[in-house]
């Protein structure tokens, strides 16, 4: 079973679960990887030019990192949930082969 193109990138199937409806998870995790690269920019022109600190530059990686596993975790139980999915569709394929033949 395909679930998409690898070589095509979709906004629309990075954000989505795998029965179509919008994650929650996922979106939520680009939004906050998004504010994350900007917080990491303006740390590092906060650094080179105003106060010389590290502070705004760890919380800004620590902070992009959590958007990251958001995203991951939903492609992790997205695969988990297209697997049973599957795997449910053979063995109702299955059970229905062997009514007919009955």
């Amino acid at each position: 079973m395909k679930i998409g193109d690898i070589k095509k990138w979709s906004f629309g199937e990075m954000t989505s679960n795998p029965d179509g409806k919008t994650s929650v998870t996922s979106t939520s995790g680009f939004i906050i990887v998004m504010i994350g690269c900007l917080s990491f920019l303006l740390g590092v022109v906060d650094k080179m030019f105003v106060d010389k600190s590290m502070d705004v530059i760890n919380q800004a990686v620590a902070f992009t990192m959590i958007g990251a596993a958001l995203i991951g975790y939903k492609n992790y139980t997205g695969h988990k949930v297209s697997i049973a999915k599957s795997n449910a569709e053979v063995s109702a394929v299955e059970d229905t082969a062997v009514e007919e033949t009955k």
